[in-house]
């Protein structure tokens, strides 16, 4: 039923991200994106490219100096891009990502569930706290430069941050009182073993990590900074290529709304990326035109990387079933 209600799910996204999309390419013109795809067949593709592959290796970086384990960059990066695929293909499947990194570690690294499931919390609000950051003050860049947004507008996009930014101020809160919460939950429930908990275990290993003389904390957030820095990149240059030419604010402003677009549940943020960036570009004054072509080559970007990921994804769901099927028949 579980799996019934996935499916269902995923193809409500894929259908209305698809009509969202077919709109705005209407709109647009399916000659011109279908054009701007020639880059790809040449140095500046290779280049967007190289971009993609970067961004995901700084992720697997940072989240190798949480693990803290001897496991090679290379398996890091294989792991982190296998899960970006499924957050990036499926967003629909909340927390699918990290439920199959710290599975990998565990199953296939022998890393300890709660270091494995502590590192992929800790990755997470490192990595929202610098986009929370960026998202804020693009926005703010944003309202800023078109001097008269519409009270509707402003209403929408100001209550996404304002919730954001208590989601994060809570999180940190909790992370730095070192109030358990999940020890009132568990004494609730089963007040044996509480010190033998795989969720006390992990929410001890996260306080633990936040710890402002802890040296790999502001290793992670530098190279979030990092991230941040090397997407601002791609977003400049694919403006570039296309022949417009931004400064460093505007191309912030397209990378926080970037940002806001990953929070819709829809694969691939098919449709809803070119919609929300074409409003962003527009009220920038760069071409109408340009901002569809940014969107299909910055998501073909992100498709590579992610099919990169997507052949470890059925790899190991492939050997998983194989080993069963063994244990099965022994």
């Amino acid at each position: 039923m579980k799996i019934l209600h996935t499916g269902l799910l995923f193809l409500l996204s894929i259908f209305f991200g698809t009509i969202i999309f077919i709109y705005v390419g209407n709109t647009i013109g399916w000659d011109f994106i279908l054009n701007s795809f020639s880059i790809f067949l040449n140095l500046e593709g290779l280049i967007v490219i190289f971009l993609s592959f970067l961004i995901a290796f700084i992720g697997a970086l940072r989240w190798k100096g949480i693990i803290k384990k001897n496991i090679s960059l290379f398996d890091i990066f294989k792991i982190y891009t296998a899960g970006f695929s499924i957050q990036y293909f499926f967003p629909m499947i909340l927390f699918g990502s990290e439920a199959f990194r710290a599975s990998f570690l565990e199953h296939r690294k022998k890393v300890g569930w709660d270091k494995a499931l502590s590192s992929v919390i800790i990755e997470r609000i490192i990595e929202w706290t610098v986009n929370t950051l960026i998202i804020v003050i693009g926005i703010l860049y944003f309202f800023y430069k078109i001097k008269e947004p519409s009270e509707s507008l402003a209403f929408i996009f100001s209550i996404s941050v304002v919730l954001i930014l208590i989601i994060l101020v809570l999180v940190y809160i909790y992370v730095f009182k070192k109030n358990s919460f999940v020890r009132k939950i568990l004494l609730k429930i089963n007040k044996k073993d509480l010190k033998e908990s795989v969720a006390i275990k992990t929410e001890k290993i996260v306080f633990e990590y936040f710890n402002l003389r802890n040296v790999d904390l502001w290793k992670g957030y530098f190279l979030s900074f990092l991230k941040v820095f090397v997407m601002l990149l791609r977003v400049w240059f694919i403006v570039l290529i296309l022949n417009s030419a931004i400064s460093f604010m505007p191309s912030l402003s397209i990378l926080s709304f970037s940002f806001l677009v990953t929070m819709v549940p829809i694969p691939t943020a098919l449709g809803v990326q070119e919609l929300i960036q074409s409003f962003v570009f527009d009220n920038l004054n760069i071409s109408l035109g340009v901002s569809s072509s940014f969107s299909m080559i910055l998501r073909a970007g992100d498709i590579i990387v992610s099919l990169f990921g997507f052949i470890l994804f059925f790899k190991v769901g492939f050997d998983f079933l194989k080993n069963k099927i063994c244990k099965n028949e022994e």
